[in-house]
């Protein structure tokens, strides 16, 4: 019983975790601002069918630093134009990667293994695509977040920065054989979080929501613990503001962690 309520507890988790609603890229045409050739969709990583990346490269005369994005359940690599232009703009690359597009109980550990063999790719063929390894940020929204954590808090000089929307919702912290914080340390990197809704939203009477940003301040409290306070910063209810964009901290966020080629 207990196994199927962890189980259930993910499916209903991750039905909620929707893609987003902003106009995206999905395959490079002759009107689209980003060459052909600065974009490879579909690179596989690793032999299963879930294991492919899309590759939006910045031109760039060095290697460019990179952004990883991990979609919400329910949707795919595809992402938004605009932020590819931001980030390209910036000397940024951007790689959406794809792993088990709904996580559960059975396969969360599978997904972080997927997690690693995709940045095992990435270091291996990093001089093909112009990457800068040591220079590389992670991304991911709600199921991103809980895919990417374990990696992104590794003892990692390469990983600057992780930029999570909705992240680690209320049924990772349910689970017998994994909490979040066990991965915080004091080598952790710089974290922004970001939040649709209020603190407690997972307990609002009419409308919860467990992508409480409650969760991503026990995260932000673990780092003030460990005396690296200074590095973690959260902005909660922007659904409340005129701008929703979940996106619309990162390029200044990753300014102020990774140098870009001049």
């Amino acid at each position: 019983m207990r196994t199927f309520l962890y189980i259930l507890t993910f499916g209903i988790l991750f039905i909620s975790c929707s893609s987003d609603d902003d106009e995206v890229l999905n395959t490079p045409s002759s009107d689209n601002p980003l060459t052909e050739s600065l974009v490879e969709l579909g690179v596989k990583y690793g032999p299963e069918s879930r294991q492919f990346l899309d590759i939006y490269k910045a031109e760039s005369d060095c290697p460019t630093p990179i952004y990883f994005d991990a979609h919400g359940n329910g949707g795919t690599t595809d992402v938004p134009e605009s932020l590819v232009e931001d980030l390209n703009a910036q000397g940024f690359s951007v790689i959406a990667w794809e792993s088990y597009t709904t996580l559960d109980k059975e396969n969360l550990e599978s997904g972080w293994d997927d997690a690693e063999l995709m940045f095992e790719w990435v270091l291996d063929n990093a001089e093909t695509y112009n990457l800068d390894i040591s220079n590389m940020i992670v991304g991911g929204s709600s199921r991103g977040s809980i895919i990417s954590w374990i990696y992104g808090h590794k003892p990692n000089a390469n990983v600057k920065g992780l930029y999570v929307y909705n992240a680690l919702p209320n049924s990772v912290w349910n689970l017998d054989f994994w909490a979040p914080t066990e991965n915080v340390t004091s080598a952790s990197p710089p974290i922004y979080f970001v939040y649709k809704r209020e603190p407690g939203s997972s307990t609002d009477p009419i409308d919860p929501d467990f992508h409480d940003p409650n969760n991503g301040i026990t995260i932000v409290n673990e780092y003030k613990n460990l005396g690296i306070g200074e590095r973690a910063t959260l902005v909660h209810s922007i659904g409340e503001t005129d701008n929703t964009d979940k996106y619309q901290f990162l390029v200044d966020f990753a300014l102020s962690v990774v140098e870009t080629c001049p």
